[in-house]
């Protein structure tokens, strides 16, 4: 007969104890974007359980944990609502000024010469001339140069190529609107509906990108299709693609702010949909709560609300998706029963 099984589970070896860092080193966090926390999360609980800890990580005197903060300038007044860590962001700023020419030469010289790149005769003047008035210089840099060195003539990055590509300020619309202009009709319409959903709408501030579900995305029309037009700008690098840190599915996100201001087409499309993109997302909250409220009726839109989002999808030209649609006529069908 087989053994009977022993009264105790087998002992589990312990996990070997994490060394102590060494007293001389400073492990440090590195947050980038922060002002994401503000364009991108809208549950103010989620920044004080973000921020609080933070502050208590720097400020313990036991701690050794350095953190460091990159902040677009036009958000800098977010943090310093919350006294407690607006006190430490005061206490410890360090402005970065835009680079001078002389810095944006080495900019584009350095990073060609590390890869055997060889710049023609006036190209990194021309280059500079163009950006060094221009606000969020560096990703159009960026993004102009990767054009640039993929139109190299064996080594040689050329000051003809460079204006083939519209330059610094026309590279990312130039691409974009190529990309738009090369969609079959019903693409192109689904194009805007993808990339007003991608944008937060800046109060006060410039329009920001927003990171967004894929699955949000798809819900929009036919899952192939949306894949179709997210591959198509994201093979340009004008989408980028991660995914969720905490449910692990996938995201979208545009590649570079900059876009925002460049592509004109997305500039007029932003322009005369504004007053329908701040009613979408506040639905899209809404009806966020609703499925997490495990669709309480309680979450329900009713009287005057109810009203005006009635009136106002009626009247758009945003497509909703099937969970936004499906809470709009749930909260319709429970008042119609009142």
């Amino acid at each position: 007969p087989p053994a009977p099984p022993p009264r105790h589970p087998p002992a589990q070896p312990r996990p070997a104890p994490i060394p102590a860092p060494h007293p001389d080193t400073h492990p440090q966090i590195d947050i980038d974007h922060y002002e994401q926390i503000n364009t991108l999360d809208e549950d103010e609980s989620d920044r004080t359980h973000f921020l609080e800890p933070l502050q208590q990580t720097v400020t313990d005197p036991r701690s050794r944990v350095r953190v460091v903060i990159t902040l677009r300038a036009d958000f800098y007044d977010r943090p310093l609502m919350y006294p407690h860590f607006g006190r430490l962001v005061e206490e410890h700023t360090a402005v970065v000024l835009p680079l001078t020419p002389e810095e944006l030469q080495l900019a584009i010289r350095q990073p060609a010469g590390r890869v055997g790149a060889v710049l023609e005769k006036g190209l990194v003047e021309a280059i500079t001339a163009d950006v060094e008035d221009q606000p969020g210089s560096l990703p159009l840099l960026q993004y102009a140069l990767t054009e640039l060195f993929e139109r190299r003539e064996g080594r040689l990055l050329t000051l003809q190529a460079y204006q083939s590509i519209g330059g610094v300020l026309g590279a990312l619309g130039r691409r974009a609107e190529g990309v738009y202009q090369d969609l079959e009709a019903g693409d192109k319409d689904l194009t805007r509906q993808l990339f007003l959903r991608l944008v937060t709408l800046g109060e006060g501030a410039e329009d920001t990108r927003r990171r967004v579900p894929q699955a949000e995305l798809e819900a929009l029309a036919s899952p192939a299709r949306v894949r179709f037009v997210l591959e198509a700008f994201g093979a340009a690098r004008l989408l980028s693609f991660d995914r969720d840190p905490v449910t692990r599915g996938p995201t979208v996100e545009v590649a570079h702010e900059a876009l925002l201001r460049e592509w004109v087409r997305l500039r007029g499309w932003l322009d005369e949909s504004r007053a329908d993109i701040r009613m979408q997302r506040l639905l899209g909250t809404a009806t966020r709560d609703w499925l997490q409220g495990s669709q309480e009726r309680s979450f329900l839109l009713r009287g005057s609300r109810l009203a005006q989002f009635e009136e106002w999808a009626g009247e758009t030209s945003l497509v909703l998706t099937p969970d936004e649609q499906r809470f709009l006529d749930e909260s319709l069908e429970d008042q119609a029963r009142r």
